[in-house]
């Protein structure tokens, strides 16, 4: 939640982030009096036109407060299906829009919630905020990927690496190639480092700090010494 006048005065970058956050189901961003006047043009065209006099007509929590009202909205935004979102000549006090079907929602309320009068209204309060939050969507956990244990080859691969240094990876196959105790094809060589830096265990050709203390703490540990002395001129 917060001010019209605030989100109207950010800059675009700003302004995008918080349009970019609604784009995940369950997100709802949404702008309360006051306002500034003018036109904004985020998401989409809309404004918030002052009213003489007091608004009418409203359902629930609008008519709750529609005393206190001092703008209606007009422009692009969408009428949502629920109660209040309109006054009896039709006008709109409740605007919404979402980036695609099934994002979650940007909505604008004439509606001053901060307003004494709703903490003598808390159950109207708290309906109208569960059904424009319903109309958001359901927020999820993402589920991450299960990252599946090093393989031997990933293990020979590393131990192979840490037996020298090399400047790149061409460098690295190279060597490979011409090594009497590793047998890796160019191609599986290459699909190996691809796999490895993916985890976020190889820095070019060099393993990180991570990947030499998986395998200082594995039963491979043992032969970088010793690969090590045999590289050694």
């Amino acid at each position: 939640m917060a001010f019209g006048e605030s989100f109207q005065g950010a800059d675009r970058a700003e302004q995008a982030r918080l349009l970019e956050w609604t784009r995940t189901p369950g997100h709802l961003l949404l702008l309360i009096p006051p306002f500034e006047t003018g036109v904004c043009d985020v998401p989409v065209s809309w404004r918030a036109e002052r009213i003489d006099g007091s608004a009418r007509g409203g359902e629930g929590l609008a008519r709750v407060l529609a005393t206190e009202v001092t703008h209606r909205l007009d422009g692009k935004l969408q009428t949502p299906p629920m109660s209040g979102a309109t006054w009896g000549d039709l006008s709109v006090c409740l605007g919404t829009y979402r980036l695609h079907p099934a994002a979650g929602l940007f909505a604008v309320t004439s509606l001053p919630l901060w307003s004494l009068t709703v903490l003598d209204a808390a159950d109207q309060l708290a309906g109208w905020i569960d059904a424009l939050s319903a109309l958001a969507g359901e927020s999820k956990p993402v589920e991450r990927p299960t990252e599946r244990a090093l393989t031997p080859d990933h293990f020979g691969m590393l131990v192979f690496l840490l037996g020298q240094s090399f400047s790149d990876e061409e460098e690295a196959i190279a060597a490979l190639q011409s090594s009497s105790i590793f047998r890796f094809g160019q191609d599986r060589a290459r699909q190996l480092m691809t796999e490895l830096r993916g985890r976020g265990h190889l820095v070019g050709a060099k393993p990180t700090v991570e990947a030499v203390a998986l395998v200082m703490e594995s039963p491979y540990a043992c032969y970088v010494g010793a690969l090590r002395k045999v590289s050694t001129p």
